[in-house]
């Protein structure tokens, strides 16, 4: 994963050779393959990986906080996230945009995009309960937003990483969640 991660990364996801992925990870095509049908389920596989790694920092560091402080340090996790690492920002975005073109990209983006959602979904319904606003929160609807607003964000730092910096990236995302908690 980490020989994909660097060649995905260098060449993004259209210029990327399994050939030399698998160069990298000290292994031939063909053992790649009996792994991964293709390069897109290999990507999708890379992204799943990424996205988990994600969402266990966030959940490791708004452990045990009241909602209010979790929002704003869920919010710096991920904009340090997204701003720390803009080549993975952007593979991510060229993906969407080939799956969007390419119907047979599409299915693997959606099944990692749904099991994404889903898991975003699992984990607010969990922190609500936990903070006792489960009542106040649509939690498929946060999950949905808070995909849409991290693909937008990503590509709104990527062209204009001045304005759309770490600290708007934190406000926009930790907002999000704010105004989630403070729904009657």
């Amino acid at each position: 994963m980490a020989a994909a991660a660097d060649e995905f990364a260098e060449h993004g996801f259209v210029a990327a050779r399994l050939t030399e992925i698998a160069r990298r990870a000290g292994f031939t095509k063909g053992a790649v393959y009996s792994n991964f049908e293709s390069k897109q389920d290999l990507f999708a596989e890379l992204f799943a990986e990424r996205s988990l790694e994600l969402a266990a920092r966030v959940l490791a560091e708004i452990a045990g906080l009241s909602a209010t402080d979790a929002a704003g340090r869920g919010g710096a996790t991920i904009s340090s996230w997204l701003v720390g690492d803009p080549g993975w920002a952007l593979l991510v975005l060229e993906f969407g945009v080939q799956a969007g073109r390419d119907p047979s990209l599409a299915q693997a983006y959606l099944r990692e995009r749904r099991r994404l959602r889903g898991q975003i979904e699992e984990l607010v319904v969990e922190r609500a309960n936990e903070w006792g606003v489960a009542d106040r929160l649509d939690a498929r609807n946060i999950a949905i937003t808070l995909m849409a607003l991290i693909s937008g964000l990503m590509l709104e730092h990527a062209v204009d990483p001045e304005q759309v910096d770490q600290r708007a990236v934190q406000s926009a995302i930790s907002g999000l969640f704010a105004n989630a908690l403070i729904r009657d």
